[in-house]
């Protein structure tokens, strides 16, 4: 497999914006197979530029709105990124499901992998790319472990689309399709290896622990037998009544809990809004009955730190396997800490541009929640798993 990476930051005029990606693209020859991997900022005319795409380049793309992108000069606050993987001995199909509702959503996303796996054998699937926008009363969940189970636990790596964080903006691109709530897959069969990292730093956490005692759906509704809104309201958190993610961006929850098989597993979830008559919070991603919970604390250190950390282990697994030429690396880091920057987004950015191997095309998003494998202590294997406030590295 090889892999160009091309980016624009021009929105408005497509025109201009078709050129710079055309004359990046260059001579850069595409083999046998080949597809597209697209971020777009959610102010670009998307009904368009999926069009013009497919008119330029002739492959199959999938894609996502970005609320910002990483590029191989470092972050950028808006743009198109078009990542254009080719080979000769990996296949990529491509597809997305019709518009989803929780109600559907199981069946649709069957149907999708079932079509585009057809007369492949399982042990053939190597790894699938994921980008998807659930409705509001769905979870990241609901997407992962369906795939998971589809998959027989192959590798899925991608994220849910984003936007700037009014969260009715976010859409999924498939070839000249633009969909509201939807979910785009790029199955990769054939010769392909995969090494996938993931890392949060979270140190400090506020004077509260407590367990979750009651839930329905994503809403955790009781922490301790206590109301969701007066135990964080205690632990020193101000609730907002609108559904405002931003306002609980520095605050991200560390939970633990164990897992069918019995290993523990720790991971980061966001909350989203807090409904002040019922006193639940909806989080985006789902919080099991029983799961410790921490309130975190995330700092300009945390993130920096943790972002170097994946990329120096994603990088030294690479080295170690010498039989195989990696070419493309993608990233999806969580927009929650996007926010955490403020002004000094670029050192996110910093933690990993210096590592990049000569030769590697790399490009990648900002999500509202990243879909990766993720290690549980005591574990049999890794489990495909949908976090929040991650930082995640795919090198294949």
């Amino acid at each position: 497999m090889k892999s160009v990476a091309l980016f624009t930051d021009e929105i408005d005029d497509l025109d201009i914006a078709i050129d710079e990606l055309v004359s990046q693209f260059g001579d850069f020859k595409l083999e046998a197979h080949s597809a597209g991997l697209l971020f777009a900022h959610s102010d670009t005319d998307l009904e368009e530029l999926a069009g013009r795409l497919q008119e330029e380049f002739g492959v199959p793309i999938v894609g996502t709105t970005a609320v910002a992108m990483f590029t191989m000069e470092g972050f950028k606050n808006e743009g198109i990124s078009l990542h254009i993987f080719t080979s000769g001995d990996c296949v990529f199909h491509t597809g997305c499901t019709n518009e989803l509702t929780a109600a559907n959503a199981r069946a649709e996303i069957t149907a999708l992998y079932n079509r585009l796996t057809a007369g492949v054998d399982d042990e053939d699937v190597k790894l699938v790319l994921a980008y998807g926008n659930p409705t509001l009363d769905m979870m990241g969940e609901d997407f992962v472990d369906t795939l998971d189970e589809l998959c027989h636990g192959v590798p899925i790596y991608g994220g849910l689309a984003s936007d700037s964080f009014v969260m009715d903006e976010c859409r999924i691109v498939c070839d000249k399709r633009v969909m509201n709530h939807s979910l785009a897959l790029m199955v990769v069969t054939g010769r392909a290896q995969e090494v996938i990292q993931y890392g949060f730093n979270v140190e400090s956490t506020l004077d509260y622990e407590g367990i979750v005692t009651e839930v329905q759906g994503n809403m955790v509704m009781k922490l301790d037998d206590m109301p969701l809104a007066e135990a964080i309201a205690k632990a020193g958190i101000s609730i907002n009544a609108d559904v405002n993610v931003c306002d609980y961006v520095s605050t991200p929850f560390r939970i633990r809990y164990r897992t069918e098989d019995g290993s523990e597993i720790e991971l980061m979830r966001q909350l989203a809004f807090v409904d002040k008559e019922t006193g639940g919070g909806l989080f985006l991603g789902k919080v099991p009955l029983g799961a410790n919970v921490q309130i975190g604390i995330i700092s300009k250190e945390d993130i920096h730190d943790s972002v170097e950390k994946v990329a120096i282990r994603a990088l030294a697994e690479v080295k170690e396997k010498r039989d195989y030429d990696f070419s493309t690396l993608i990233i999806t880091s969580c927009a929650s800490r996007l926010m955490s920057y403020a002004n000094d987004i670029e050192l996110e950015a910093q933690g990993y541009v210096h590592m990049i191997p000569e030769g590697m095309s790399m490009s990648g998003f900002y999500s509202f929640g990243e879909i990766c494998p993720s290690r549980a202590a005591g574990g049999s294997r890794e489990k495909n798993t949908f976090h929040n406030t991650t930082f995640t590295m795919l090198v294949m």
